[in-house]
């Protein structure tokens, strides 16, 4: 009898222990599942883009908006050539009487354009960040950037060098058929003269998001700016990942996801290194940040390439973790409302937080809207590479 009980307890515990196994297994795959849909909500495997892995070191504070030294422009030396002392050897006025005299008028028809020169060749000496230039008329059309080579990054307390990594983090509320939070983040990476920009948005709560956009820009960096090589956009609603939409930028060409080519425009940026672009143009020339002037960045979408063109809506200060920041405030003139179509978003830059954005905010019909909103200090890795090494000179065009 004693052993027939032991038998059966053995025999008990076998079971149990099989069906302990079985579950745990069962346990183990759903959470395996549950982690797929995680990083797929997260875009992480749909991804064809390595994304290069930062660490932050600090939490950035505010400063003096940053500076960068620009050289003195080659042309510079012809503006002093028309030197006022030829003036005075036409004396041939000194007879007032004869004013009307051929060989006066010839006298002085010389000594106009000495001074035409003077005004063409002052235009040089204005910083070559003109691709963000301020435009007075709202139908002027804004023309490419001309090159920033002059720029030279130098050391110091308030002059700008391009960082390692630099993040800011962001609430999001907004209505979509009812109210909406999430967690948004603009992201740069370098290693080198080599980039990454990553904007990641996650509607819902990040362990069970209801959908997340991500967009990711990845090129070099010159002393122009930004050079996007390839622009990646993944969208994801519930269980659902849709294919990421790649546009690849070659020396002279663009070419969208559908596989159409055509020339690209000078200077031309993706949705998510415009953002960069302009911070780094503001920090050469702050000019255009004038109320009523407008900033114009030549851009490729998914499926098309124009010149996105903001208006420069005013100074505003806005309430942070931070406290108050003065930030001047960018509405896109060019903006499509049509379900589906490129949205951009109105957005607040900080000068004092090296001109990145610290608000943005989407409109979609009246009742649709996402805002963005600075929710700690931003992070960042300072740059400890000579400025040479965090630039590249661009291959010449084919």
């Amino acid at each position: 009898m004693a052993d027939s009980l032991l038998s059966q307890t053995r025999s008990h515990r076998k079971v149990f222990g099989a069906i302990v196994l079985v579950v745990l297994l069962v346990h183990a795959l759903a959470t395996r599942g549950v982690m797929h849909e995680l990083a797929l909500a997260r875009g992480d495997e749909a991804s064809s883009i390595d994304r290069m892995e930062a660490t932050f070191d600090t939490d950035m504070q505010l400063t003096e908006p940053p500076v960068v030294v620009a050289q003195a422009d080659a042309a510079e030396p012809e503006v002093t050539e028309p030197t006022p002392e030829p003036e005075p050897e036409p004396e041939a006025p000194q007879a007032p009487e004869p004013a009307p005299s051929k060989p006066d008028a010839a006298a002085s028809t010389p000594e106009q354009p000495a001074s035409a020169p003077d005004e063409k060749a002052s235009e040089p000496e204005r910083p070559a960040s003109q691709a963000l230039a301020a435009a007075s008329a709202p139908d002027s059309a804004l023309p490419p950037s001309p090159p920033a080579s002059q720029a030279s990054v130098q050391a110091g307390s308030n002059v700008f060098q391009w960082p390692k990594a630099t993040r800011v983090s962001f609430k999001l509320s907004g209505y979509l058929r009812g109210e909406i939070h999430g967690t948004a983040q603009v992201e740069w990476v370098r290693q080198g003269s080599k980039y990454q920009v990553h904007v990641d948005a996650i509607l819902g709560p990040s362990f069970a998001p209801l959908g997340s956009q991500r967009w990711t820009s990845e090129g070099y960096i010159t002393k122009d700016g930004l050079v996007p090589e390839r622009f990646e956009s993944i969208n994801k609603l519930l269980i659902k990942t849709n294919p990421p939409k790649v546009v690849r930028f070659t020396d002279a060409t663009v070419i969208l996801p559908n596989g159409d080519e055509f020339e690209k425009l000078p200077g031309v940026q993706d949705p998510a290194s415009h953002y960069i672009q302009i911070a780094y143009h503001m920090i050469l020339d702050n000019s255009p940040l004038t109320p009523g002037n407008m900033v114009g960045v030549p851009m490729v979408w998914t499926k098309k390439q124009e010149m996105v063109i903001y208006n420069v809506a005013g100074e505003e200060q806005i309430k942070t973790p931070l406290g108050d920041i003065n930030t001047f405030k960018l509405v896109p003139m060019n903006v499509t409302n049509v379900k589906g179509g490129d949205v951009l978003a109105e957005v607040w830059i900080a000068p004092q937080l090296q001109y990145l954005p610290i608000r943005m905010l989407l409109r979609q019909g009246p009742d649709t809207y996402l805002q963005m909103d600075m929710d700690k200090p931003p992070q960042q890795t300072p740059a400890d590479d000579p400025p040479e090494q965090q630039v590249r000179t661009p291959p010449a065009p084919k």
